[in-house]
C-alpha cells in the first residue's frame, strides 16, 4: 500500500478511452486491479466503458487498520477480540456495503441502456 492511499490522498485516474478500446479489442469481461483510490466518477465511467470487475483490497485493509488503531486508542487497556473488533468489522462492512453498491447501481443502468440500443 502506498503511503499517499494509507493517509487517503491517493487518487488515480482512468484513462476511459484506452478501457472502452481494450474492451471493444478483447471483448471479454475487464477486471480493474488497483481500484483502491479511484473516484466514484472514474469508477462509473470505467464499468460503462466495459469493466466487469473492480478490486479494492487496499481500500477495504486501510477501513480495518484505521479503525482497528481508533478501537484501541478507546479501550487501550482491552485485550479481548470480540471486544476490540465489532467496530472494526463494521467499519469494512460499511466500505464493501457503499462500493457494491455504486458498482451494482452503474452496472443496473448500464444494462438498462444496453437493452434499450439493441
Amino acid at each position: 500500500m502506498s503511503r499517499s492511499m494509507a493517509r487517503g490522498e491517493s487518487k488515480q485516474h482512468l484513462d476511459i478511452e484506452r478501457i472502452a478500446a481494450i474492451r471493444k479489442a478483447a471483448e471479454v469481461p475487464l477486471t480493474l486491479h488497483g481500484g483502491s483510490g479511484t473516484n466514484d466518477d472514474d469508477f462509473r465511467k470505467a464499468i460503462t466503458a466495459g469493466i466487469t470487475i473492480i478490486h479494492i483490497n487496499t481500500e477495504l485493509r486501510v477501513a480495518w487498520r484505521r479503525s482497528l488503531e481508533n478501537s484501541i486508542a478507546a479501550k487501550p487497556e482491552e485485550i479481548v477480540p470480540y471486544k476490540i473488533l465489532p467496530p472494526v468489522v463494521e467499519a469494512v462492512r460499511e466500505v464493501v456495503q457503499s462500493r457494491l453498491q455504486l458498482f451494482n447501481n452503474v452496472t443496473l443502468v448500464a444494462q438498462v441502456q444496453g437493452a434499450k440500443h439493441r
